[in-house]
């Protein structure tokens, strides 16, 4: 009689999968500028950027919810679930958290133009979804044109890079002459960084 309830008890837990209602979209947002890539990982190559609290539609992520496939008007790419909050669920939760129970579909990502083959060297810390970030004024035009010309060896960091975040001290970082800030080549990014604490406080776009 046990083995017969069981077996009655999966295929009713199996006929409620097979014809539940589809989920409902999913929407998140970032509550910082944050990058979209052409596959799932830093490594990836940079195709735009979510702006600030702009709702973006949530396609599907990764087995573990680390990444998810984002799109808004004219852009379609990946994101960092770490990134990414939404209020699907009934209240504001970072996705890569609730992205199991919102009933987001799994994807393996295909046509992603290929990583670089490169390991992390260090893990970012990252901005506080609640800490406010003031953006510097952009540097003076001949340090952007310095840091942009300057052939080093990029490094790959778990974490995205936007203005706040903190480098771990494994990721090399050079001088800009008559500036006060270095520069670096992190995840597919030149960036300006203050050297006392490491923040970035500048993204060469």
């Amino acid at each position: 009689m046990r083995f017969g309830s069981v077996t009655f008890g999966v295929a009713a837990l199996l006929g409620a999968a097979l014809f539940a209602a589809p989920a409902a979209a999913v929407t998140a947002s970032s509550p910082h500028p944050l990058n979209v890539r052409n596959g799932p990982g830093f490594q990836f190559q940079v195709i735009g950027q979510l702006q600030p609290n702009a709702p973006a539609q949530i396609s599907g992520c990764v087995s573990d919810f680390s990444w998810c496939g984002v799109a808004v008007p004219g852009l379609t790419g990946w994101a960092s679930a770490e990134y990414l909050v939404t209020s699907a669920g009934g209240k504001l939760t970072n996705l890569k958290v609730a992205g199991a129970n919102l009933g987001i579909p799994v994807v393996i990502p295909q046509n992603t133009g290929g990583p670089v083959a490169t390991p992390p060297v260090g893990a970012m810390i990252p901005v506080a979804p609640t800490a406010a970030v003031v953006q510097p004024n952009a540097p003076a035009p001949n340090v952007v044109s310095f840091v942009a010309q300057q052939l080093i060896q990029p490094v790959i960091v778990d974490g995205e890079v936007v203005v706040g975040a903190v480098l771990p001290p494994t990721v090399p970082v050079y001088p800009v002459p008559a500036s006060p800030y270095v520069y670096s080549y992190v995840n597919g990014q030149r960036i300006l960084i203050e050297p006392a604490t490491r923040r970035i406080v500048y993204v060469v776009q």
